[in-house]
């Protein structure tokens, strides 16, 4: 089946009114700070498609409702093209008031150091986020005030959304198979043979843009580790490495599943977000994403048609390390007129109505989930219930990104470079052990 790009960004809703993937910086160096000095307060996030861009938009434009004379611009981006854009945008004093700024060593902490963001210390106490979330989710938005320890210290950023990978699934082809969810990985492993035999695309998985690898290899090491060791890892503390056994023997499972045929064919020359829209329209039976992706999977297959499962563990009673977590937080940037509107402006993208509206549109909101907000044998039924468990279970992992400043280009690379056969699985760690270790210098 054959599926024009531009067809596949639409159905995806990867492009919204007034919102373009391509989109570049205004002219002039002082385009938003002009802005935001007549009433304007812009905001920049990764909620680019039309189901959670929506929500985000509804928002702004209630706050703007509730402000005389403000005026709320969004723009959503992609996740590389904000992490790219966002520092120079912010030195050059053309960012936005409020952004998103991925988690850890991935964004935060650079940021942080180079004098680019407001710490949330004061906010956070007045607006109570501390009591509002877990602990262990609230760490992944804290460093320390010079920058330099992440997972402590004060608050940076806040999150609107909680986020877990997982695996959609669709219900017709599972029930024309007579499969059902797998509850071992070696169940799942027969499953996704049974499928390939079938003549189906097993799991759908694009790695054009790299970064679905990181969840790949997330989930599959999630598996083999623990609590203790993952928060090692990303927080830096102790001895925890990448030279860990359970590195090697995930990265060796994923080239066993891509010379067994279990991925899409194809899948190095298709993106992340393209996936996603395939799978929407029933191409394949399962699809490899994060929960994010629900509002776009319920609205293509209908939320009675598709399923929600997490990766299962080695063994039936045995425990699985899940990536995902908060959803990228929001933060304040330096580029900011006013920065208690911009605080205020946050504490709405959390309050009681954004986790209504989130709620409604079958995302993820952030916390856990009321009982009566969930609904069997439906799509965000799926989600929000196996959400609860992840959280009940101090089972929500981390993005391995995180771990070490300018680690997304080598994680990445080295994965490219795994499926595509250039290297073992010894290699692979061996690599990202020396970028990790020589980060500590």
């Amino acid at each position: 089946m054959h599926i024009d790009r531009r067809e596949l960004l639409k159905r995806s809703g990867i492009v919204t009114a007034g919102v373009a993937i391509g989109a570049t910086l205004p002219s002039g160096s002082s385009a938003v700070a002009a802005a935001q000095d007549t009433g304007t307060l812009a905001f920049w996030d990764t909620l680019n498609d039309e189901v959670r861009g929506g929500v985000v938009e509804s928002l702004g434009e209630s706050f703007a409702a509730s402000h005389d004379g403000l005026t709320v611009e969004h723009r959503g981006w992609t996740t590389d093209e904000l992490s790219a854009t966002l520092p120079r945008s912010v030195d050059s004093n053309q960012g936005p008031a409020v952004s998103q700024v991925n988690n850890g060593e991935a964004l935060a902490g650079p940021m942080i150091r180079g004098g680019q963001l407001v710490s949330l210390a004061p906010y956070a106490e007045q607006y109570g986020w501390i009591d509002r979330f877990a602990p262990g989710l609230l760490a992944r938005n804290m460093y320390s005030a010079d920058g330099k320890v992440f997972g402590e210290g004060e608050v940076w950023g806040i999150s609107a959304e909680s986020e877990i990978v997982g695996f959609y699934y669709n219900k017709q082809i599972f029930a024309d198979n007579g499969l059902s969810v797998p509850t071992t990985i070696a169940e799942f492993e027969t499953l996704l043979g049974a499928l390939r035999e079938a003549g189906q695309e097993p799991l759908v998985f694009g790695n054009l843009d790299k970064w679905q690898a990181i969840h790949l290899y997330g989930e599959m090491q999630g598996t083999m580790t623990t609590r203790e060791f993952l928060d090692n890892l990303i927080y830096r503390r102790g001895e925890a490495a990448f030279d860990d056994k359970s590195f090697v023997d995930a990265a060796a499972k994923i080239t066993e599943w891509n010379e067994a045929g279990y991925f899409m064919q194809g899948f190095e020359g298709i993106n992340g977000d393209d996936a996603t829209a395939l799978f929407a329209t029933g191409a394949g039976a399962i699809l490899l994403q994060g929960s994010w992706a629900a509002g776009t999977v319920g609205e293509g297959l209908g939320a009675e048609n598709v399923g929600f499962f997490l990766m299962p563990p080695l063994e039936a009673s045995g425990a699985v390390m899940h990536v995902g977590g908060v959803g990228i937080p929001y933060s304040i940037t330096t580029n900011a007129a006013d920065p208690a509107l911009a605080a205020e402006f946050i504490d709405h993208l959390v309050s009681e109505e954004a986790f209504n509206l989130f709620i409604e549109a079958g995302s993820l909101p952030s916390g856990e989930i009321p009982a009566d907000k969930i609904v069997a044998d439906t799509l965000s039924g799926d989600l929000y219930t196996n959400w609860n468990a992840t959280l009940e279970a101090d089972a929500v992992g981390h993005y391995l990104d995180w771990a070490a400043p300018d680690f997304y280009d080598t994680l990445t690379g080295t994965l490219q470079e795994l499926l595509g056969g250039q290297k073992n699985a010894q290699q692979v760690v061996d690599t990202l052990q020396q970028f990790y270790a020589a980060s500590f210098a």
